[in-house]
């Protein structure tokens, strides 16, 4: 078991990452039309919890897609890697939770499905803390890999599923 401090604790604490995963699967079920592979969970809690990724989908949008938002802050690309690999425990954890409470299933195909009526987000354009932007990456992390093959996400990623 790892320890962590009480701050840490709660901003990663398994409600909210998997609130974070719920979104990034419901968004990326909604624009692309599939579940997303169990394996793009991985990249989700990384990319959505990291202060400078957060600030990096200021001024994106739906429209602006994955491979534009990374060449526009091809910096985030430095860490992001090793990133991953350390939050594999955390997503994890996120994943038993999501599951335990059905904010989502692991599907026949492998593929995270969100139950999109487990959640009902008030506001959810509202700024009240960095929890609405972890939840605003989430969504676009969604919406723009659904568009986008598996291989090229993690090739573009510099990671390997």
């Amino acid at each position: 078991m790892r320890t962590i401090s009480a701050d840490t604790y709660a901003m990663s604490n398994p409600a909210l990452t998997s609130l974070l995963l719920w979104q990034f699967a419901k968004s990326y079920r909604e624009t692309g039309g599939a579940a997303p592979a169990l394996p793009l969970a991985f990249i989700v809690l990384p990319i959505a919890m990291s202060g400078p990724t957060i600030r990096s989908f200021a001024g994106t949008n739906r429209t602006t897609g994955f491979l534009t938002w990374l060449t526009r802050r091809p910096e985030l690309l430095i860490e992001l890697g090793s990133n991953i690999a350390a939050a594999r425990d955390l997503t994890s954890e996120a994943l038993s939770f999501g599951i335990a409470y059905r904010l989502f299933t692991i599907n026949s195909d492998g593929a995270l499905e969100a139950d999109k009526n487990a959640v009902k987000l008030k506001n959810p354009g509202l700024r009240l803390d960095e929890r609405v932007d972890m939840l605003r990456a989430a969504q676009r992390l969604g919406s723009w890999t659904s568009q986008l093959p598996n291989a090229t996400v993690f090739f573009s990623l510099g990671i390997a599923p």
